[in-house]
């Protein structure tokens, strides 16, 4: 088979990022008419936002403080200054919450406990939520049950660099019906709904980690009926979340986990079963999903930036799993992106596997003319068929195929194969060939033709009787 010569490509820099301030990215949100907040998505507020709570078990520095507990809404159990067991929390009023755990030398177990609060309330996190800690804090929850309903309602919150541990556990979100609460195009100063852009609905967070917070979940289970289950916001620097054999759920709209800026999210062995999609990534942020189990109402990640920078980089890594979505698989909205799929069993039931947009969120980041990063995305390990589409004219998008076959569409990426890849082409398709393949290494059926720019120019005939055009420009 003869040689096909493909171009070189210069070295692709990868330029340093440098976390911008909250006052900076509170100038970057007004500035460009997002809501009042830093961070995330629609410029949300603060922790500082929420009403005044009391908490019914409230641990600081390392000692149950009872007259700041609202120790009317404890049914049953036993605290002590480092633990409780037993313990049952009911409180239907929104300034009641269930544990808050708080201070370095806190470090607070919880087991065998079941809260239940119901009551909207404003901001994310903090005392108003079924379990939560902050200020340097560690609570750990073993066999715990927290279901809230309500506005805001976190069953479960990390801030302020405290600590969660989660084990065996259940925790659940309803918030309040939809419709009962306004929705507007950007997200409301009190996180009551979401933003249009991220394509859910909801107005709850099962559990939110933020603020150089962290959290471990170990053999349980999280649900919301909307809007997130395992979310991060505001990481002011660094957020760290990792899941181990957990079932993560939204029921009627929601994703199953959010990195936002700054933020580390770690799955192994879990199950997502999603009303939307499984993740999603802004900014300078990463998920990584080892063996991972996911059936997605729409995609496995979205990938999108808000009030960056355009050095920012979104990183996905899958390895192991199965992924089944009704849309495609992964969808980057102008953000540069580095996505890696290795030995992953992967199907979108509308045939796409990758496609970038251009972003109309007003929030979105600009490149305003200038070079960046792009999007890299590479299958290793893999015999996957769909299509890769790349629709933002603001970026490249380059495809690196290792030990893999791959069926379907290409359009418009830079396309690289190590010696033991090969693509077959489905329909009518244009990349850039980076490096050089043997022509067995691409293949079309009959009346199917791929033209690829290259180092050289020519037709040639494909082994199933399609055609590869070459052409240098």
């Amino acid at each position: 088979m003869p040689k096909i010569k493909g171009i070189k490509l210069p070295k692709i820099e990868r330029v340093p990022f440098k976390m911008p301030t909250r006052e900076e990215m509170e100038a970057m949100a007004a500035a460009s008419g997002g809501g009042p907040g830093p961070g995330g998505p629609g410029g949300p507020g603060g922790p500082g936002a929420m009403p005044k709570s009391i908490p019914a078990i409230y641990i600081k520095d390392g000692k149950y403080v009872a007259k700041e507990s609202g120790k009317e809404s404890v049914k049953a159990g036993k605290i002590g200054n480092a633990a409780a067991s037993g313990v049952k929390i009911s409180a239907d009023d929104a300034s009641t919450g269930g544990i808050f755990v708080e201070g370095k030398d806190s470090e607070f177990t919880l087991s065998d406990a079941e809260i239940n609060l119901s009551g909207s309330t404003r901001g994310l996190g903090g005392k108003s939520s079924g379990a939560a800690v902050g200020n340097h804090g560690t609570l750990i929850l073993k066999n715990v049950n927290i279901t809230t309903g309500g506005t805001a309602r976190c069953a479960s919150a990390a801030q302020d660099y405290g600590t969660l541990k989660v084990y065996n556990s259940t925790l659940i979100s309803h918030g309040v019906p939809f419709d009962a609460v306004v929705k507007t195009a950007d997200m409301s100063p009190d996180m009551m709904t979401p933003p249009a852009a991220l394509e859910i609905e909801g107005n709850c967070r099962t559990h939110c980690t933020m603020t150089n917070g962290k959290s471990y979940f170990y053999d349980s289970t999280i649900i919301a009926d909307g809007w997130a289950a395992l979310s991060t916001d505001m990481s002011d620097g660094y957020v760290y979340l990792e899941a181990n054999k957990c079932k993560v759920k939204t029921v009627n709209s929601g994703y199953g986990t959010y990195s936002d800026c700054m933020c580390h999210n770690f799955f192994n062995d879990c199950d997502f079963d999603v009303a939307c999609m499984a993740a999603i990534i802004a900014e300078e942020s990463d998920c990584t999903f080892t063996n991972t189990s996911a059936k997605c109402g729409t995609y496995f990640a979205l990938i999108h930036a808000v009030f960056g920078s355009t050095a920012e980089v979104s990183t996905l890594n899958v390895t192991g799993g199965d992924i089944k979505t009704k849309s495609p698989v992964v969808v980057v909205k102008s953000q540069n992106a580095l996505i890696n799929f290795e030995a992953v069993k992967m199907a979108s039931k509308c045939g796409i596997l990758i496609q970038s947009k251009w972003n109309n969120d007003p929030s979105a980041t600009r490149t305003k003319g200038q070079k960046v990063y792009g999007i890299h995305a590479t299958f290793k390990n893999m015999n996957v068929a769909g299509d890769i589409v790349h629709e933002d004219p603001d970026r490249n998008m380059y495809i690196y195929l290792k030990s893999t076959a791959l069926k379907g569409v290409i359009r418009d990426a830079h396309v690289s194969f190590d010696a033991k890849s090969k693509w077959t082409a489905t329909e009518y398709s244009k990349i850039t060939l980076v490096g050089d393949i043997d022509l067995a290494q691409i293949d079309a059926p009959e009346n199917i033709t791929v033209v690829a720019i290259a180092a050289e120019s020519g037709t040639y005939k494909l082994a199933s009787g399609g055609y590869l055009v070459l052409r240098t420009a």
